[in-house]
């Protein structure tokens, strides 16, 4: 049986250890690699011009030959205007990609030595730059749907009431979880709808097993709003595999080839029938929610869901290879509006259903 990637030695392209005797030289030359696949051009983002640019190295920036603008490795991206040396934003970004859980803002916080509000602040700013990277192109092939309950959790009273005892179940206690599906009217329960690109070719083919794109939308609920989503994310003519809710029979009426399987006989049907990726979503997913993050709301929600389509999507990429595309993201994000002045109130107004732009 073969080895599960992170054990191989390919996997391990770069770790933390390398980055202990890093410069602030180094590190910022590093990232201006990264951004521009170039040691000595950089493009200046206000003219958009290429040029071996006058490099001021008492400041680590540049001055643009032909607007004489000045410049930094990070100007008009998700991390413009940031005070931090180059070495945090480096590790940072290390500590983003190893832990595939999920990373939370105080753990950042005491692995930099950083105000927990700036840890928080550099979290926020890497997920919106995944989540407005996230590719246009829509869903073909095979792909699999599913719908997960999370947030709305109701909080138990301290005690039960005398008059409610006689209803409850002989094995009820008063501390038992009671999950967000119990609660379909909780104002924060909200649906995370994912939808799943399976690759199909051989392996000797350059095929991947597994799950090669996700995309996930938020609804309040599984039902007849499934359907628009899946018209706007999949390519008509896709197989579509999902479970037996009923809001998906209306697919293979509206040029969809589509396949169900019932999971309250069967994980996967005989046939091969399953949502098996859309579940290690899931799985992945709900552990960051109650191991990592604790409580999300439905205002950031999909910018947490975001992350988790990276972390999948990107599971069989090596560590250099995953920081790489990471400051790739990061860089080709402009300046965020949502997270600017944060702490001066300026908040995202409402929540995001969808992912911007797709």
């Amino acid at each position: 049986m073969a080895a599960y990637f992170w054990l191989k030695k390919e996997a391990l392209t770069a770790s933390m250890s390398d980055l202990d005797g890093l410069s602030e030289a180094q590190a910022h030359a590093f990232l201006a690699g990264m951004r521009w696949q170039s040691e000595s051009h950089q493009v200046c983002p206000d003219c958009g011009v290429q040029d071996k640019h006058y490099f001021r190295s008492s400041r680590l920036q540049w001055s643009c030959k032909h607007c004489f603008s000045t410049f930094s490795v990070t100007s008009g991206t998700a991390f413009h205007g940031h005070k931090l040396k180059y070495r945090v934003l480096l590790k940072a970004l290390f500590y983003f990609a190893i832990n595939q859980k999920g990373l939370s803002a105080l753990a950042l916080r005491r692995y930099l030595g950083v105000q927990y509000r700036t840890a928080y602040l550099l979290m926020h700013k890497i997920r919106e730059a995944i989540m407005l990277s996230t590719e246009v192109k829509p869903l073909s092939g095979h792909v699999q749907i599913d719908g997960g309950h999370f947030s709305g959790k109701r909080r138990k009273p301290r005690k039960v009431a005398e008059k409610e005892l006689p209803k409850l179940p002989r094995k009820y206690q008063h501390r038992d979880k009671v999950g967000p599906a119990e609660n379909p009217f909780h104002e924060n329960r909200r649906i995370i709808i994912v939808f799943r690109e399976c690759d199909t070719r051989p392996l000797d083919q350059g095929g991947r097993p597994g799950a090669i794109r996700t995309i996930t939308a938020i609804c309040k609920a599984e039902d007849s709003q499934v359907v628009p989503l899946i018209e706007k994310y999949v390519k008509k003519g896709s197989k579509i595999y999902t479970d037996e809710l009923p809001a998906y029979r209306k697919l293979q009426y509206i040029g969809f080839s589509h396949e169900t399987v019932n999971h309250s006989r069967e994980f996967s049907t005989d046939a091969g029938v399953n949502q098996n990726q859309a579940e290690s979503y899931f799985s992945r997913l709900r552990r960051a929610f109650i191991g990592v993050f604790h409580r999300i709301t439905p205002r950031y929600m999909l910018d947490y869901s975001c992350e988790m389509n990276w972390r999948e999507d990107m599971r069989r990429t090596d560590l250099l290879g995953q920081v790489t595309d990471l400051f790739y993201k990061v860089t080709n994000t402009p300046h965020s509006t949502d997270w600017r002045n944060y702490v001066r109130g300026n908040k995202r107004q409402g929540e995001l259903r969808t992912i911007p732009g797709l």
